[in-house]
């Protein structure tokens, strides 16, 4: 070790015995070393560094990334001084990288502070990842972010929450590849489109609208785009109404639509391997002939698709109209992710696998669900679905312990008429419930007769959640 040190001594020019004696070695290192070094702190730590010695007393300004919370500051316009201050200091723009929490736990925020830091703060040449995020109590008592977008010609990652987009006459975001907007408030329809059209290379879209936006129609048009998520803040009380949706992305490969409501959806073009995850949310309440028509269209948009996943909020939907308008088929669909609840499962598992004559894999996930709009139903269809009888070869089912067994008559349903399954796992979560299935009554089921020869069954218990419930975890944004 002591060879080591002399060597490195030698190679920086400084007798060992000064390293030794009242020097860090660390300190002695080039710039651009410790530079790499204090890229692994959190901007308030690099900032304390400045203490250690003059040879350390600027160096954090020229580490390429800033990561700053208001909440580390008195008030706004000392935060905003402090950006100022740093972007006067980095002439040369060293800077790759910009992260910013607003704290708005104050009704008296004044948020307009940081317009003219971050208007600077985007145009540098080389910042690529740009993020402003706003941690919020109440809606009522915030405001929303101003930022002025431009030409921003080596931006990849664009982050923004709350953020008010003012209106912008030229923009360019040739290198562009993640855009994640969630509560942005935008000026017109026309500056959606123009976001997304000038990011020729854009790839994974997610934009959740706030309940108060002006958007009539949202106009989603990329060569480029692989992954798209939509979602709607606070959708039933959304003062605008609901709006047109127009998707024409050729090489998407996966589109999530979350709390959404519509008046129209239309897919121009999309990828023939898209997979699409519904969490589709109506308000029942209104005219229910009109959302009957919205979810039926919605649906055969996605005819053609191989993977979807359907939640019960969706579900529910189409299980209440399946007798005025039936679940379009899906003739492609062989893999199939849907949650339902345990009381109306035994009416609606049927009606899914019949929508679905090539399915493969199917998913099912379990939920008690209090709904006392929901008829109760003791037992299966016995009319077949095409594709329990033809194609079905695995089925993954995660169910509670429920009083009546539901999941039991569900697990006998598939081993009895599935002629091509292949393997059937059954999780059950007995911590939901506080129920146990008596062992006799499991290794009776494991010993039934099937119908598949190859068919595999297993029962395995959910295993619990490792973190107490009590513990918080910040939830991320989208």
């Amino acid at each position: 070790m002591v060879n080591l040190m002399r060597k490195f001594a030698k190679r920086v020019g400084r007798p060992g015995t000064q390293i030794w004696r009242g020097e860090d070695m660390i300190s002695s290192l080039p710039d651009h070393l410790l530079y790499l070094i204090l890229r692994f702190l959190t901007t308030e730590e690099a900032v304390w560094t400045s203490v250690l010695s003059s040879r350390w007393r600027h160096l954090w300004k020229w580490v390429p990334s800033l990561e700053l919370d208001t909440s580390d500051f008195p008030d706004e316009r000392t935060c905003a001084g402090f950006i100022d201050k740093f972007l006067n200091f980095q002439s040369e723009s060293y800077l790759r990288e910009f992260k910013l929490r607003i704290d708005q736990a104050n009704c008296r925020s004044d948020v307009s502070l940081y317009e003219p830091c971050l208007g600077v703060m985007i145009k540098k040449p080389n910042i690529r990842h740009f993020q402003v995020e706003s941690d919020l109590l109440e809606h009522w008592c915030t405001n929303e972010i101003p930022l002025t977008l431009s030409a921003c010609e080596a931006l990849v990652c664009l982050k923004l929450h709350f953020v008010r987009l003012n209106d912008f006459e030229s923009l360019s975001l040739p290198c562009l590849k993640i855009m994640y907007l969630e509560d942005v408030f935008f000026p017109s329809d026309a500056a959606v489109e123009t976001l997304i059209s000038c990011s020729p290379v854009l790839e994974d879209l997610k934009i959740s609208l706030n309940g108060d936006d002006v958007v009539v129609v949202l106009r989603v048009y990329s060569q480029s785009l692989k992954s798209f998520t939509l979602k709607r803040k606070d959708p039933v009380n959304a003062i605008n109404g609901a709006h047109t949706v127009l998707v024409d992305t050729p090489r998407l490969e996966y589109m999530s639509l979350i709390d959404y409501q519509f008046k129209s959806f239309k897919i121009i073009s999309m990828s023939d391997s898209v997979k699409i995850d519904l969490d589709v949310n109506f308000d029942l309440m209104r005219d229910n002939l009109s959302e009957r028509d919205i979810i039926y269209n919605l649906l055969n948009n996605f005819s053609g698709v191989r993977d979807m996943t359907i939640s019960w909020t969706t579900l529910e939907f189409i299980y209440r109209f399946q007798d005025m308008n039936p679940l379009p088929k899906f003739h492609d669909l062989t893999r199939l992710r849907v949650t339902m609840s345990s009381n109306a499962s035994l009416e609606v598992l049927p009606i899914v696998l019949e929508s679905c004559p090539k399915l493969k894999h199917f998913h099912c996930t379990l939920e008690l669900v209090h709904d006392y709009s929901v008829a109760v139903i003791t037992r299966l269809s016995r009319v077949l679905p095409r594709c329990l009888v033809f194609s079905l070869e695995s089925v993954e089912m995660e169910s509670p312990i429920t009083e009546k067994a539901t999941e039991l008559k569900l697990v006998r349903y598939f081993l009895e008429n599935s002629a091509t399954l292949k393997k059937l796992v059954l999780r059950l979560n007995h911590e939901s419930t506080g129920e146990k299935h008596e062992p006799s009554v499991l290794k009776h089921l494991i010993e039934s007769p099937r119908r598949s020869s190859l068919c595999q069954f297993e029962v395995l218990a959910v295993p619990p959640n490792p973190e107490p419930w009590w513990i918080y975890v910040k939830p991320q944004r989208f």
